[in-house]
C-alpha cells in the first residue's frame, strides 16, 4: 500500500474503528478495500482485517444499487444514500442502508471513499410481515364472500369469519378500507379513520371525496377516480405514494395500495384499499439529508482554515507570526474534534450504547461558573448564575461541562433577544439539580415529543432559526443517563422553556462494569 494511503486510512481508522456502525475506507476509482472495522466484520462474519486489499464490489452480490452509489459518490464527491438494498456478504444475506461520503486526505482532495452500511433487515422482515397480513386480509375476505353465497346452513361459518376479519382490521398497524362492487364504503379499520381525518364510525364515499388528495408534485387527486375505480377494474397497485392536505394545514405523506376481490363466478365483489403514513420516514430522510450537506460544510470550514494557516507557515518570508498561525491550526483541528465526538456520542446513543465516563470528585457549582464565563465573551453576560455556590458529587466533568454548555447556548440562541438566561445549580440530600432556564416562544407538545432524538431540529430552528446539527439535545440525554439521571424539560409561552438536568451525587453505581 503506497505511503500517502497508509497515512490517509490511519488520518481515519481512529474516528471509525468504535463505531458500532459497519464501516468501510476505500482509495481510487477501483473502490479498493484499505480497512473494515469490527462493525463490518462482524456484520459480514468475516475475520478482522480480511477484506483488506480487495474491490468493495466483490464483497458483496445482488449490490447493483451499491455500486452505482459508489460511482456516483466518486465522480461527484458528494455524500449520498441508498436506502433498503438487498445485499449478500460472506454467507449472510441482508437488507441495508448504505451511505458513502467522500474520503479527503488533508488538502481536502478526494482519495476513497467513506462506505456505511446500516442493516435494517429487520425493517424489511416487518414490511414482509405486513405484506403478508395484508394478503392474509384478502384470503380472509375471499372466505368471507365465499360464505355469504353459501346455503344457509353456513351462515354460522359466515359469521365467524367476519368476526375474525374485524379483530384482523383492527390489529393492523396500516389503515384499510374495504368497498363493495358498486363503491360503497363497507368496512374502515380505526387505524384508517384515524390516518383520513374520518370522524363518522361509519364513513361514506362522500367522506373520501371530501379527502384532499394530491400527487408528491401538488397536483389535485380524485381518489373516486384515480384509486377506486382502478380497484373495481381489478387494476392493482402497490406502494404508490401521495399527499394529505389535513383542514389544520399539516401534510402527510401516504402510501397506498389496492387490489379487487373476485367472488366465485369470477366478478368484482370487493375492492381494498391499504394505506400506510410514512410522514416521519420522509420528515427523518429529510431532516438526514440538510443535516450530513451541514455536516460536511461545517467541517470543511475549519479544515480550510487550517490548511490556510499551514500554507503560509510554509511559504517563505511570508507575513505572519508563525506561532499565531499555529494557533489558529490547532483551534481549527480542535473545533474539527469536538464536531467529531458529536457525531461518535451521537452514533453510540442511537445504538442503544451509553456514553462512555471518567469520573471523579468535581464541583458542578465551579463548572457551571465556567461555562458561564466562556460564554460571556458572546453573549455580553447574558448568563445569571442562582444557587449554591458548591455542589460537589463524583461525576465526569468534561461531560458535564458539555452538556451545560449545550443547554445554556440553546438557551441563548433560541431564547427572546436580549433577555438574560438563568442557570440555577442547587442540591438535595440526594441529587444535583442543574436548571437552565430562557423566556421566549415555547417549545411545541410534538417538538417536545422528539427534541432528544438525533438530528431533531424543533420547526422554528428548521424554518430559518439558528444552524444545528440537532445532536447537542440527544448528548444532554445521554450524559444524564449515562449518570444515572434524566433530563427533563417544561415549556410554555408564559412561563418560558426550562430543561433540568438532575443527577444522583455519586455516579459510580450506575457505570457498567464491562
Amino acid at each position: 500500500m503506497p505511503d500517502a494511503d497508509v497515512d490517509l486510512i490511519d488520518r481515519y481508522r481512529a474516528a471509525v474503528e468504535r463505531s458500532p456502525l459497519p464501516t468501510i475506507l476505500t482509495v481510487t476509482e477501483e473502490h479498493v478495500v484499505r480497512y473494515a472495522n469490527p462493525a463490518f466484520c462482524g456484520l459480514s462474519e468475516s475475520p478482522s482485517g480480511a477484506p483488506a486489499g480487495v474491490r468493495i464490489t466483490s464483497l458483496f452480490r445482488r449490490a447493483e444499487a451499491l455500486r452505482s452509489l459508489l460511482e456516483r459518490v466518486y465522480r461527484d464527491g458528494v455524500t449520498d444514500v441508498a436506502a433498503d438494498v438487498a445485499l449478500a456478504c460472506g454467507g449472510r444475506a441482508f437488507h441495508g442502508t448504505a451511505i458513502v461520503a467522500p474520503l479527503l486526505d488533508e488538502r481536502a482532495r478526494q482519495r476513497g471513499l467513506i462506505v456505511q452500511i446500516l442493516d435494517t433487515t429487520g425493517l424489511a422482515a416487518a414490511r414482509a410481515r405486513e405484506a403478508q397480513a395484508a394478503e392474509d386480509l384478502k384470503e380472509a375476505n375471499e372466505r368471507l364472500i365465499v360464505a355469504g353465497i353459501r346455503e344457509q346452513e353456513l351462515a354460522d361459518e359466515a359469521s365467524q369469519r367476519a368476526a375474525e376479519l374485524r379483530a384482523l382490521l383492527t390489529a393492523m398497524a396500516e389503515g384499510v378500507t374495504v368497498f363493495g362492487a358498486t363503491g360503497e364504503v363497507v368496512l374502515v379499520n380505526p387505524v384508517g379513520r384515524a390516518m383520513l381525518g374520518l370522524s363518522s364510525d361509519s364513513p361514506t364515499l362522500d367522506d373520501y371525496r371530501r379527502c384532499d388528495f394530491r400527487r408528491l408534485d401538488g397536483a389535485p387527486l380524485d381518489f373516486e377516480r384515480d384509486v377506486l375505480s382502478r380497484m373495481l377494474r381489478d387494476e392493482p397497485f402497490a406502494e404508490e405514494e401521495v399527499l394529505l392536505h389535513a383542514p389544520d394545514g399539516t401534510v402527510r405523506h401516504i402510501v397506498l395500495s389496492g387490489a379487487a376481490v373476485r367472488d366465485a363466478r369470477g366478478q368484482v365483489a370487493l375492492a381494498m384499499n391499504l394505506y400506510r403514513d410514512v410522514t416521519q420516514v420522509r420528515e427523518l430522510e429529510q431532516v438526514r439529508e440538510q443535516c450530513m450537506t451541514l455536516i460536511t460544510h461545517d467541517l470543511r470550514s475549519p479544515l480550510t482554515a487550517a490548511m490556510f494557516a499551514a500554507e503560509v507557515i510554509e511559504m517563505d518570508g511570508a507575513e505572519g507570526d508563525p506561532q499565531q498561525l499555529a494557533g489558529r491550526i490547532n483551534a481549527s483541528l480542535s473545533r474539527m474534534d469536538e464536531m467529531i465526538r458529536n457525531l461518535l456520542d451521537a452514533q453510540r446513543l442511537h445504538a442503544g450504547h451509553r456514553l462512555s465516563l471518567r469520573l471523579g470528585e468535581c464541583d458542578l457549582a465551579a463548572t457551571a461558573r465556567e461555562v458561564a464565563g466562556d460564554l460571556a465573551g458572546f453573549h455580553d453576560q447574558r448568563v445569571v448564575l442562582q444557587g449554591e455556590p458548591c455542589v460537589r458529587g463524583v461525576w465526569s466533568e468534561g461531560e458535564l461541562r458539555r452538556a451545560i454548555w449545550n443547554l445554556a447556548s440553546n438557551a441563548l440562541k433560541y431564547g427572546a433577544p436580549g433577555a438574560p438566561v438563568v442557570v440555577t445549580v442547587e442540591r438535595t440530600s440526594e441529587r444535583a439539580v442543574v436548571a437552565v432556564h430562557n423566556e421566549g416562544p415555547a417549545i411545541s407538545p410534538d417538538d417536545q415529543a422528539r427534541l432528544f432524538a438525533p438530528f431533531f431540529r424543533a420547526r422554528t430552528s428548521a424554518a430559518g432559526g439558528p444552524r444545528g446539527w440537532g445532536l447537542g439535545l440527544t448528548f444532554v440525554r445521554g450524559c444524564a443517563e449515562a449518570h444515572g439521571g434524566r433530563v427533563r424539560l417544561e415549556s410554555d409561552a408564559e412561563r418560558g422553556t426550562t430543561f433540568t438536568l438532575e443527577l444522583p451525587l455519586d455516579s459510580r453505581p450506575y457505570q457498567d462494569p464491562g
